[in-house]
């Protein structure tokens, strides 16, 4: 008899915005810079991690695990570039979580 499992269930951000975050994301690592679209990305992000009573904590969580899971990041040849654009990242992610 299997014991019954309490953990509640992680709400998901849009398979769409992910997507979209993890091209973006890979884009600024080849770029050395964020993307100019990554601004209304977040938004997107945000509104979606809203709409599904995320709080901003897993929605930085979601975000990071997109950007540990690149390849370019972990196999990084400048982890000093990687940790200014995480960084950058997730300032800017808790910036558009909490605008109104």
């Amino acid at each position: 008899m299997m014991a019954f499992d309490r953990t509640p269930s992680r709400p998901a951000l849009e398979p769409e915005t992910v997507e979209a975050l993890r091209s973006a994301l890979a884009t600024s690592v080849a770029r050395g810079n964020h993307v100019d679209n990554l601004r209304d990305l977040l938004c997107r992000a945000a509104a979606d991690a809203r709409s599904k009573d995320m709080q901003a904590e897993q929605l930085l969580v979601v975000l990071k695990e997109i950007w540990y899971s690149m390849p370019d990041v972990s196999n990084a040849t400048s982890p000093t570039l990687e940790s200014s654009l995480l960084q950058e990242l997730v300032s800017r992610c808790i910036q558009e979580y909490y605008a109104l």
